[in-house]
Formats: structure tokens, C-alpha cells, sequence
């Protein structure tokens, strides 16, 4: 118990420390916008490279490629709403594609 208490003590301190020093209009966060100004070019010269040699990465496009084909497709299927389900149950509830796919899984099956 008495750790549990030491190590809430401890949080509490460690917050109330980094609130004091680090939130709004407070010393750190003041001398961080400074020091950034201050570097403002060097900083935006950095990113700016970084970020083009993001862009252009075979990485990132196969990524971002993925990623719009992902949600797109998503997309696509949430605006169909129903009409996929109501094909998938008619093609179910079809005698025909029933007897195809128990002959295809007695196939695989073997």
C-alpha cells in the first residue's frame, strides 16, 4: 500500500513539474517556440527534404497505394449497402449454384 502511495506521490510530481514548465505560456514551451524561430529555415529545409524523399520513396507509393485501394474499396462496399448481401442470398438460395459448390468442395475435398 505505502508503495502505492509513494508511486502516485511520484506521478503527481512528475505532472505537476512538467505542467509548471511546459504547458501554456510557461517557461520550456516559451524558449522552445524561440528556439525554433530562431531556426525557423534550417528547420523547414530539413522537413521540406525528408518529406520529398518520402514522397518519393518506392515504400511509401506501394504504401499509399494500399492504403487508398483499402479504403476505397471500403467506401465502395458501405455504398452498396444491401444489394451485395441480397446477390450473396440469392445466389444461396439458388438450387444451380448450390449444386456447383458442393461439387467444387467434394472436388477439393477429394
Amino acid at each position: 500500500m505505502e508503495e502505492k502511495i509513494l508511486k502516485q506521490i511520484g506521478l503527481a510530481m512528475q505532472q505537476s513539474i512538467t505542467q509548471e514548465l511546459v504547458g501554456y505560456n510557461k517557461p520550456l514551451s516559451l524558449l522552445t517556440q524561440k528556439v525554433v524561430t530562431a531556426n525557423e529555415d534550417a528547420l523547414y529545409t530539413l522537413i521540406n527534404k525528408e518529406f520529398s524523399t518520402l514522397i518519393n520513396s518506392v515504400d511509401f507509393k506501394e504504401q499509399l497505394k494500399l492504403a487508398l485501394n483499402t479504403k476505397l474499396a471500403k467506401t465502395v462496399v458501405a455504398r452498396m449497402g444491401g444489394d451485395v448481401e441480397k446477390r450473396v442470398n440469392e445466389l444461396k438460395n439458388d438450387p444451380t449454384i448450390k449444386a456447383r459448390l458442393t461439387i467444387a468442395i467434394n472436388d477439393v475435398l477429394g
